[in-house]
């Protein structure tokens, strides 16, 4: 009963994470922002300090900036299509600033602008694999050293420049995979601690059955349709606590809901709501069938063997039929579980008025006696 249930929240919390209309991840983000910042540095460039560009080279940065827009655009749609983040994108971009770097012809502009390298490694390093942050950083680095190598000035100038320029792409991309991988750490432990969060607060401490938020939240992923509804209370259960002692009325409590969990079918909801109270609900069943379970149920708690020996009294209650009116399915939300449950109740209390260890449903005019 456990596993179906585990695999009930499952399902439950799988559906309540899926966003039918996925909204920007922060890898979209980054490439929507990164497109106009290149176009708005292609635009700086070209028309506010041309005299750092090469001959012939503004419309080439300015092509290169425009170009990064319908580029960007086509990363993020194929990243919402498929979910997976576009390394292609990253490889782009190191390429389209290394192109907008050779096109500087002022050197110091253009040492500062080979940092804008980082980009790409930066993308792979926050949302990519390791293997392929480490692509990218390569890449990064080639081009970096050649475009750095490129500039005019003594030999053994270029190396250290060379060195620095390399230094900083690589200490960068690093720690931000680090960081990402210790964020990535903290994000999983936060997750299954809510997750493990989310299975405490749905099952009942003691047996493991499902409580009272437990039983809603199975219900709401269930289709709507007809139910029936088992409510059992064990007999004289207070004068076990009171001869015994509550550590022998808690493995009472424990046989019980072993026993119950072995008889209930793999569709049938079983919870503990109370003190020593247990609940069914069983979608799909007429009320003479819902019936012949909750004599079962009574039948293996009483022929359970155990010590000290316990019974258990029940009530039934069935919602309407589909067969017999399609027009008045019942929905399983919590107006119709409350009004089932009112109603077993009350059938409960006479089977403990009638001599208790019997069932008591609508269709009967007493308890059926056990046999």
């Amino acid at each position: 009963m456990g596993g179906r249930a585990a695999a009930a929240d499952r399902g439950l919390g799988a559906a309540a994470l899926d966003d039918p209309v996925p909204s920007l991840r922060a890898s979209q983000v980054f490439m929507v922002l990164c497109a106009p910042a290149l176009l708005v540095l292609a635009l700086a460039v070209v028309f506010v300090v041309p005299e750092v560009l090469r001959p012939g080279a503004g419309p080439v940065v300015l092509g290169a900036g425009v170009l990064a827009q319908p580029v960007a655009l086509l990363a993020v749609v194929r990243h919402r299509r498929t979910g997976r983040p576009q390394g292609w994108w990253s490889v782009w971009a190191t390429g389209l600033i290394a192109v907008l770097t050779a096109c500087v012809a002022d050197e110091a502009f253009r040492q500062t602008a080979v940092t804008a390298l980082v980009v790409g490694p930066l993308y792979a390093a926050m949302f990519c694999s390791a293997r392929s942050m480490l692509g990218h950083l390569a890449l990064a680095l080639v081009v970096a050293t050649g475009l750095v190598v490129d500039l005019p000035g003594d030999p053994l100038v270029r190396a250290s420049r060379v060195v620095a320029v390399d230094m900083v792409l690589a200490l960068t991309v690093a720690g931000l995979f680090a960081l990402r991988a210790r964020l990535d750490a903290a994000v999983a432990r936060a997750v299954a601690a809510r997750d493990r969060a989310d299975v405490l607060a749905a099952r009942d401490p003691l047996t493991g059955l499902l409580n009272r938020r437990g039983l809603r939240t199975a219900l709401a992923v269930r289709p709507p349709g007809a139910l029936g509804a088992v409510l059992l209370d064990i007999d004289h259960f207070k004068r076990v606590n009171d001869s015994l002692g509550h550590g022998a009325g808690d493995e009472v409590l424990l046989r019980v809901a072993g026993v119950l969990a072995a008889t209930v079918r793999s569709e049938d909801l079983l919870a503990r709501i109370g003190g020593e109270e247990f609940f069914v609900l069983v979608p799909g069943r007429r009320p003479h069938e819902v019936a012949a379970l909750a004599e079962r149920l009574r039948a293996a708690v009483a022929d359970d063997g155990g010590l000290p020996p316990v019974t258990v009294s029940a009530g039934v209650a069935v919602g309407p039929v589909p067969d017999a009116d399609p027009a008045a399915v019942d929905s399983a939300g919590p107006d119709v579980v409350d009004a089932l449950y009112a109603r077993a109740d009350r059938l409960l209390y006479r089977a403990k008025q009638e001599g208790r260890n019997r069932v008591c449903s609508e269709t009967s005019t007493r308890g059926a006696r056990p046999a």
